[in-house]
């Protein structure tokens, strides 16, 4: 059940949006702009244009393997099309807030981006040699990034099947 579904009238946000908004607030431009389903189907990335700053949300982080929250809606192509509009915003100083870790460039963003890509296309080749998900999980495709990001289980999952596989 969705938040809305259970929240009651007063939690609700007084301000929503289907497409991109700008507002002012303090002098500042900010731009809230939607973005294909990727932790969730509800992610939005927030530009804060004057100070050059990108607040991700959950779509980005630095601390963990991307959560691709597949029952709420979130999808790896949503992640690497989110991910890709992410780079295409930043410039070569833009800060970059993500939803869990420590203040990032546009070049970490391209690092993680290109993570999800190798992991994702290691899984999908094994998937084509029809390997289970104890075989996947047990050769670590994610061997590489373990030691920045942590458990890959959940990642992994969420890979496995959106991209054919059955656990």
């Amino acid at each position: 059940m969705r938040l809305s579904q259970q929240a009651p009238q007063a939690a609700l946000p007084v301000l929503t949006y289907s497409e991109a908004i700008t507002i002012h607030l303090n002098g500042e431009e900010v731009y809230a702009f939607p973005v294909p389903p990727a932790h969730t189907d509800g992610d939005t990335f927030v530009h804060f244009k004057d100070s050059d700053v990108v607040h991700t949300g959950d779509v980005f982080r630095t601390t963990a393997f991307p959560v691709i929250d597949t029952n709420n809606g979130g999808t790896l192509k949503g992640t690497l099309e989110a991910l890709g509009r992410l780079v295409g915003v930043a410039g070569p100083n833009t800060k970059i807030l993500p939803g869990h870790g420590v203040v990032s460039s546009r070049a970490d963003v391209i690092g993680f981006r290109d993570m999800v890509l190798d992991v994702s296309g290691q899984v999908e080749e094994m998937l084509e040699r029809n390997l289970s998900y104890a075989q996947v999980a047990a050769a670590d495709p994610t061997a590489a990034y373990n030691a920045q990001y942590g458990d890959p289980d959940r990642f992994l999952r969420a890979l496995y099947t959106e991209l054919g596989g059955e656990l």
